[in-house]
């Protein structure tokens, strides 16, 4: 009779071993969505220089992105005395090389700045306007072609006087203006998680910064698929760069692999297309 309570009591033991799950974790899920959201920051650049090195100024400004086939951009902002505190705006153009900075009357300011702001091909008219208050000069220093420099040029003037503007750095203005590429992955079992693709895929040196470059880069990035690896994702995301010439134009695509955390731990580049010059 022991004999057959011992074989009951392992049968249901070895019932319940089969039945009963071994943890109560919820299941992995493959529903995931990715994608690359692109934007752009515009730094404010703060100057302190003096006028006719007498009157320390500081000055504000706001330098817009100059648009591909320009050769200068829109810049606004202002400067004030730092014995008096009051701004006084400023508008005005640029590019690498130089900024002029003009002081209109509110309404004709406005009235520019609208102008500008819709139509940023017409901004070379203000190469020769007059009907300014003051005006601000700056001119980089720049290599000559037998390798001496020429040095920083400065001035203001109200159109009755003109005094120096101390020197001042100038070398990067054209960087206020930064690209950001954001890979930006949702799923109901994790928090949101922004990636800077720029940064991962290691081309921030060439696309962060691209106001002013000649070469007039437009790189896009496109989610193309995910798929779901035994540990991780994989991800697929398209790329195309397109440039004022054929020659250097590219596209292809990435794979990254990334951990259950979406981690970045491993990447690949394939190139599909090359644009020549007989293209």
């Amino acid at each position: 009779m022991a004999s057959y309570y011992q074989f009951l009591y392992l049968w249901c033991l070895y019932c319940l071993c089969f039945t009963l799950p071994a943890h109560s974790a919820s299941k992995p899920t493959n529903n995931i969505h990715a994608s690359v959201n692109y934007s752009q920051t515009i730094q404010p650049l703060t100057i302190n220089t003096h006028i006719d090195n007498n009157y320390p100024i500081q000055l504000q400004l706001l330098f817009n992105v100059i648009n591909c086939y320009d050769d200068i951009g829109l810049v606004i902002g202002w400067y004030q005395y730092d014995k008096y505190k009051i701004r006084i705006p400023l508008l005005g153009i640029y590019n690498h090389q130089f900024i002029t900075l003009y002081r209109f009357d509110a309404v004709q300011h406005q009235r520019l700045l609208d102008q500008f702001t819709h139509h940023p091909s017409q901004l070379s008219t203000l190469y020769n306007i007059s009907s300014f208050i003051e005006k601000f000069e700056f001119v980089n220093r720049w290599q000559q072609p037998n390798g001496t420099w020429l040095p920083f040029r400065g001035k203001w003037t109200n159109g009755t006087k003109t005094l120096n503007v101390n020197p001042f750095n100038m070398d990067n203005i054209t960087d206020q203006a930064q690209n950001h590429y954001d890979l930006v992955i949702t799923s109901p079992h994790h928090t949101p998680t922004s990636l800077d693709l720029l940064t991962k895929l290691g081309l921030a040196e060439e696309y962060r910064i691209t106001n002013g470059n000649i070469a007039c880069p437009d790189l896009s990035l496109t989610v193309a698929n995910i798929v779901k690896r035994a540990r991780g994702w994989s991800i697929k995301i398209d790329y195309s760069v397109g440039l004022r010439r054929c020659a250097g134009s590219h596209s292809g695509y990435y794979d990254l692999q990334l951990d259950d955390h979406f981690t970045v731990i491993n990447k690949q580049s394939v190139l599909l297309h090359q644009c020549s010059m007989t293209e």
